[in-house]
């Protein structure tokens, strides 16, 4: 299942201003030269990173996912933090663990999840916390269409 980058960003940008704050595309150049960093990009985070590299979805009061986006494209800003970035993120979590060396960490969600994509592009979160594997979806399509209905559930919550 590929991923519906127009219908995302069309669903993203159809709430009101600064709810999602998207930033925008990464190079090409930017992927290869991550690509050649730490091995084949997956296409899904590439096209991920081409059509927004990285951003906070569903902010009220605080982001419910910030998405990381690739470092050397541009500078974020100050209350991003320094490695929550893919190419920053990733060869940490690579290094923390065996049987890692395919994962790619894209996002974290507000409570302390971190989303990692595998190396067969399904997608699982890690508890941060109590260091534990917790929801998982077998794409980043699906992953995003949870993402999705999950902040319509939070921007309704009062």
């Amino acid at each position: 299942m590929s991923v519906d980058w127009e219908g995302i960003l069309a669903r993203l940008r159809g709430y009101p201003l600064r709810i999602n704050r998207l930033l925008p595309p990464c190079p090409d150049e930017m992927v290869a030269a991550v690509q050649s960093a730490l091995g084949r990009f997956p296409e899904d985070l590439a096209g991920m990173v081409r059509n927004f590299n990285g951003g906070k979805l569903f902010v009220k009061g605080i982001q419910m996912v910030c998405i990381f986006g690739l470092s050397a494209a541009q500078p974020l800003p100050p209350e991003r933090g320094y490695d929550w970035y893919i190419d920053k993120f990733t060869p940490k979590w690579r290094a923390a663990g065996s049987g890692r060396d395919s994962d790619w960490a894209f996002a974290m969600m507000n409570y302390g999840g971190l989303i990692i994509m595998h190396g067969d592009g399904s997608i699982a979160e890690w508890d941060t916390a109590q260091r534990i594997w917790g929801a998982r979806s077998p794409n980043l399509a699906t992953w995003f269409e949870t993402i999705l209905r999950e902040g319509d559930a939070y921007m309704k919550d009062v």
